[in-house]
């Protein structure tokens, strides 16, 4: 008989070196961003793709709440829960798209940023500024949510040729078959 199992993959030495070495890729790259506040842009979402494809949503999703603790924390904003929701959310969807496939496609790699920059970035995020900035104008919130939606809407080829020449890389893989050997 076959149970259903939901512990946290096991990780080996060099797995969980590797997945310190990523996280604090992600924190460095984090620092990266330009643009103003509400429509800022980075490519962390580089990081945590090949975070999600190598150890899965789970493992990702645990990465992503201590990354966006640790680096609201170095950048000494204060912290909001609403943004580890989101980035909770964003691993989820990498995770579950994209553990353990040796090719990615083009349609699973466009369909997972579109989920991602609708969900997570245009509707989350935009929510939690919103929130935070205590914002009562209907006016003022559409206004920053077409913003947000046009930064989103030209991200998309961006992100999605980036992540998928990205995760497809062969010396990637090759580096993954000699450090994520079981």
């Amino acid at each position: 008989m076959k149970t259903l199992s939901y512990a946290l993959p096991r990780l080996r030495t060099t797995q969980l070196a590797l997945l310190g070495i990523l996280m604090a890729l992600e924190i460095v790259i984090g620092r990266f961003t330009f643009g103003p506040a509400s429509v800022k842009v980075g490519f962390t979402f580089i990081v945590v793709g090949l975070i999600a494809k190598w150890y899965g949503p789970y493992w990702g999703m645990i990465v992503a709440f201590f990354n966006d603790f640790i680096s609201t924390m170095i950048n000494g904003y204060s912290y909001f829960w609403g943004f580890a929701l989101s980035a909770l959310v964003g691993a989820a969807i990498y995770g579950f798209s994209f553990y353990n496939r040796e090719h990615i496609s083009w349609a699973r790699v466009i369909i997972t940023v579109v989920l991602v920059l609708v969900i997570v970035n245009a509707i989350m995020n935009t929510l939690w500024i919103v929130i935070m900035g205590g914002m009562a104008d209907p006016h003022a919130i559409t206004s920053l949510l077409w913003v947000r939606g046009v930064k989103q809407i030209i991200f998309l080829p961006i992100q999605a040729i980036i992540l998928y020449f990205f995760l497809n890389h062969p010396v990637l893989e090759q580096m993954k078959s000699r450090l994520m050997m079981k």
